[in-house]
């Protein structure tokens, strides 16, 4: 989540993906958790509205521009049924984490500890034990397949 707006405790919000879920669609109010897994606290959002490349959200139980800005720098999490459903070859970047990433010939490369966005594109961090991490952009170029009840992604590294 970003900055605080105003004095009656919105909060920015920019979607990961400019295309994807639009919360001012959603019903509300709409229960969330909001920091890191492991660490996160439930949220519920109760109204939202749409402003210049992106959202304003209201919190349950916060009211003042400050309890706003101790949100700042925060990820907000949703439940997945409030998310679309997913065409044809499609899949959500979540879906990657915990998923074997192998290429054509089988190869194990790791597992794919986690996904980030660097501004461009989603980005698979690869990890095989203690061996060094290995950053494959999460793009249909280098995606071949997914598997996600077998928990298996297929790669094309491009080496």
């Amino acid at each position: 989540m970003g900055r605080p707006h105003g004095n009656t405790g919105e909060i920015s919000f920019r979607p990961f993906h400019s295309k994807g879920w639009r919360p001012d669609l959603a019903a509300l109010p709409l229960e969330a958790t909001i920091g890191e897994p492991g660490s996160e606290t439930p949220a519920t959002v109760t109204a939202v509205r749409p402003i210049v490349d992106g959202f304003l959200l209201r919190l349950e139980g916060v009211s003042t521009r400050e309890g706003a800005a101790s949100l700042t720098g925060q990820k907000l999490w949703l439940p997945r049924t409030t998310l679309p459903p997913l065409g044809a070859g499609e899949f959500y970047v979540e879906d990657l984490v915990g998923c074997l990433a192998e290429d054509r010939e089988g190869r194990s490369f790791g597992v794919v500890r986690g996904v980030f966005w660097n501004g461009g594109h989603d980005v698979m961090v690869i990890a095989d034990g203690d061996a060094d991490e290995r950053l494959l952009p999460a793009v249909p170029e280098f995606i071949v397949a997914i598997d996600r009840l077998a928990k298996r992604v297929v790669v094309d590294p491009h080496e």
